[in-house]
Protein backbone atom coordinates (compact mmCIF):
# COMPACT_ATOMS: atom_id res chain seq x y z
CA UNK A 1 0.00 0.00 0.00
CA UNK A 2 1.31 3.81 -0.66
CA UNK A 3 2.41 6.17 2.43
CA UNK A 4 -0.13 7.20 4.53
CA UNK A 5 2.06 10.47 5.17
CA UNK A 6 2.03 11.23 1.85
CA UNK A 7 -0.15 14.83 0.69
CA UNK A 8 -2.05 13.00 -2.25
CA UNK A 9 -1.81 9.42 -4.09
CA UNK A 10 -0.45 9.25 -6.97
CA UNK A 11 -1.35 6.93 -10.33
CA UNK A 12 1.48 4.96 -9.51
CA UNK A 13 0.44 4.33 -5.70
CA UNK A 14 -2.80 3.78 -6.80
CA UNK A 15 -2.09 1.05 -9.07
CA UNK A 16 0.40 -0.37 -6.87
CA UNK A 17 -2.69 -0.28 -4.11
CA UNK A 18 -5.06 -1.78 -6.56
CA UNK A 19 -2.60 -4.65 -7.41
CA UNK A 20 -1.76 -5.24 -3.95
CA UNK A 21 -5.54 -5.32 -2.94
CA UNK A 22 -6.41 -7.75 -5.87
CA UNK A 23 -3.46 -9.57 -5.14
CA UNK A 24 -4.78 -10.27 -1.82
CA UNK A 25 -8.34 -10.77 -2.85
CA UNK A 26 -7.13 -13.93 -5.30
CA UNK A 27 -5.67 -15.31 -2.08
CA UNK A 28 -8.55 -15.03 -0.11
CA UNK A 29 -10.25 -16.88 -2.83
CA UNK A 30 -7.87 -19.61 -3.68
CA UNK A 31 -6.79 -20.27 -0.21
CA UNK A 32 -10.30 -19.42 1.72
CA UNK A 33 -13.81 -19.11 -0.24
CA UNK A 34 -12.84 -21.88 -3.01
CA UNK A 35 -11.68 -24.84 -0.11
CA UNK A 36 -14.65 -24.02 1.95
CA UNK A 37 -17.04 -24.24 -1.27
CA UNK A 38 -15.35 -27.44 -2.21
CA UNK A 39 -15.57 -28.88 1.44
CA UNK A 40 -19.43 -27.92 1.46
CA UNK A 41 -19.78 -29.61 -1.61
CA UNK A 42 -18.26 -32.76 -0.03
CA UNK A 43 -20.45 -32.47 3.10
CA UNK A 44 -23.38 -32.40 0.92
CA UNK A 45 -22.21 -36.01 -0.83
CA UNK A 46 -21.89 -36.94 2.89
CA UNK A 47 -25.01 -35.73 3.84
CA UNK A 48 -26.73 -37.89 0.68
CA UNK A 49 -24.67 -41.25 1.47
CA UNK A 50 -25.78 -41.07 5.09
CA UNK A 51 -29.52 -40.46 3.71
CA UNK A 52 -29.21 -43.21 1.76
CA UNK A 53 -27.90 -45.25 4.51
CA UNK A 54 -30.72 -44.30 6.81
CA UNK A 55 -33.23 -45.20 4.34
CA UNK A 56 -31.19 -48.47 3.77
CA UNK A 57 -31.78 -48.97 7.65
CA UNK A 58 -35.14 -48.02 7.58
CA UNK A 59 -35.70 -50.50 4.91
CA UNK A 60 -34.04 -53.36 7.07
CA UNK A 61 -36.23 -52.61 10.26
CA UNK A 62 -39.32 -53.01 8.43
CA UNK A 63 -38.49 -56.05 7.18
CA UNK A 64 -37.56 -57.10 10.46
CA UNK A 65 -41.19 -55.73 11.93
CA UNK A 66 -42.86 -58.17 9.09
CA UNK A 67 -39.99 -60.89 10.78
CA UNK A 68 -41.23 -60.53 14.06
CA UNK A 69 -44.60 -60.39 13.02
CA UNK A 70 -44.55 -63.34 11.40
CA UNK A 71 -42.66 -65.34 14.21
CA UNK A 72 -44.93 -64.11 17.07
CA UNK A 73 -47.96 -65.78 14.76
CA UNK A 74 -45.93 -68.71 14.09
CA UNK A 75 -44.79 -68.85 17.98
CA UNK A 76 -48.81 -68.31 18.86
CA UNK A 77 -49.53 -71.30 16.89
CA UNK A 78 -46.84 -73.63 18.00
CA UNK A 79 -48.15 -72.76 21.32
CA UNK A 80 -52.11 -73.34 20.24
CA UNK A 81 -51.05 -77.09 19.25
CA UNK A 82 -48.61 -77.75 22.48
CA UNK A 83 -51.93 -77.41 24.52
CA UNK A 84 -53.87 -79.43 22.44
CA UNK A 85 -52.06 -82.20 22.62
CA UNK A 86 -51.41 -81.77 26.62
CA UNK A 87 -55.49 -82.33 26.42
CA UNK A 88 -55.44 -85.51 24.34
CA UNK A 89 -52.64 -87.26 26.78
CA UNK A 90 -55.83 -87.44 29.30
CA UNK A 91 -57.62 -89.42 26.63
CA UNK A 92 -55.67 -92.82 25.83
CA UNK A 93 -52.27 -94.97 27.24
CA UNK A 94 -51.67 -95.06 23.64
CA UNK A 95 -52.43 -91.70 22.71
CA UNK A 96 -50.08 -90.40 25.17
CA UNK A 97 -47.19 -91.88 23.63
CA UNK A 98 -48.15 -90.34 20.28
CA UNK A 99 -48.87 -86.66 21.82
CA UNK A 100 -45.57 -86.67 24.38
CA UNK A 101 -43.51 -86.76 21.31
CA UNK A 102 -45.50 -84.57 19.33
CA UNK A 103 -44.68 -82.08 22.75
CA UNK A 104 -41.37 -82.96 22.68
CA UNK A 105 -41.37 -81.58 18.97
CA UNK A 106 -43.40 -78.31 19.52
CA UNK A 107 -41.39 -77.84 22.93
CA UNK A 108 -37.92 -77.90 20.32
CA UNK A 109 -39.34 -75.75 17.47
CA UNK A 110 -40.54 -73.21 19.93
CA UNK A 111 -37.36 -73.01 21.79
CA UNK A 112 -35.64 -72.71 18.20
CA UNK A 113 -38.47 -70.07 16.94
CA UNK A 114 -37.69 -68.11 20.65
CA UNK A 115 -34.02 -68.32 19.71
CA UNK A 116 -34.86 -66.82 16.46
CA UNK A 117 -37.12 -63.77 18.17
CA UNK A 118 -34.37 -63.31 20.66
CA UNK A 119 -31.55 -63.08 17.84
CA UNK A 120 -34.08 -60.90 15.94
CA UNK A 121 -34.35 -58.67 19.09
CA UNK A 122 -30.45 -58.11 19.69
CA UNK A 123 -30.66 -57.18 15.84
CA UNK A 124 -33.29 -55.22 16.24
CA UNK A 125 -31.18 -53.66 18.91
CA UNK A 126 -27.83 -53.35 17.36
CA UNK A 127 -29.67 -50.99 14.15
CA UNK A 128 -31.24 -48.89 17.05
CA UNK A 129 -27.64 -48.22 18.54
CA UNK A 130 -26.53 -47.73 14.55
CA UNK A 131 -29.14 -45.24 14.10
CA UNK A 132 -28.82 -43.31 16.82
CA UNK A 133 -24.57 -43.15 16.42
CA UNK A 134 -25.52 -41.73 12.50
CA UNK A 135 -27.91 -39.80 14.19
CA UNK A 136 -24.62 -37.90 16.44
CA UNK A 137 -22.60 -38.06 13.03
CA UNK A 138 -25.96 -36.34 11.31
CA UNK A 139 -26.26 -33.46 13.44
CA UNK A 140 -22.50 -32.41 13.68
CA UNK A 141 -22.48 -32.09 10.10
CA UNK A 142 -25.39 -29.78 10.64
CA UNK A 143 -23.65 -27.82 12.89
CA UNK A 144 -20.72 -27.67 10.23
CA UNK A 145 -22.98 -26.83 7.20
CA UNK A 146 -25.96 -24.62 8.19
CA UNK A 147 -26.85 -24.47 4.54
CA UNK A 148 -27.89 -28.37 4.59
CA UNK A 149 -30.34 -27.61 7.26
CA UNK A 150 -33.35 -28.81 5.87
CA UNK A 151 -32.31 -31.73 4.30
CA UNK A 152 -30.87 -32.82 7.73
CA UNK A 153 -33.48 -31.94 9.40
CA UNK A 154 -35.63 -34.59 7.23
CA UNK A 155 -32.96 -37.12 7.95
CA UNK A 156 -33.25 -36.48 11.92
CA UNK A 157 -37.51 -37.00 11.38
CA UNK A 158 -36.75 -40.13 9.52
CA UNK A 159 -34.29 -41.10 12.37
CA UNK A 160 -36.75 -40.45 14.78
CA UNK A 161 -39.21 -41.87 13.25
CA UNK A 162 -37.25 -45.12 13.05
CA UNK A 163 -36.42 -45.02 16.50
CA UNK A 164 -40.13 -45.13 16.90
CA UNK A 165 -40.68 -47.86 15.05
CA UNK A 166 -38.02 -49.83 17.12
CA UNK A 167 -39.82 -49.11 20.35
CA UNK A 168 -43.17 -50.50 18.55
CA UNK A 169 -41.16 -53.68 17.36
CA UNK A 170 -39.97 -53.92 20.94
CA UNK A 171 -43.39 -53.40 22.58
CA UNK A 172 -45.20 -55.70 19.71
CA UNK A 173 -42.50 -58.41 20.39
CA UNK A 174 -42.74 -58.35 24.58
Amino acid sequence: MSNPDASSPTPESNARDIAALTQALNMVVSQFVRPSVQQADSNRETLDRVADLLESHAEGLLSLEQRIDQLAFSLESLRDIVAQNAQQLAATAQQQQVNAQQINQNAEAITRFEGRLEETRQLVAKNGSDVARMSVSVNQLIEENRAFRETAQTQLTAIISNARRIDRLEQQAS
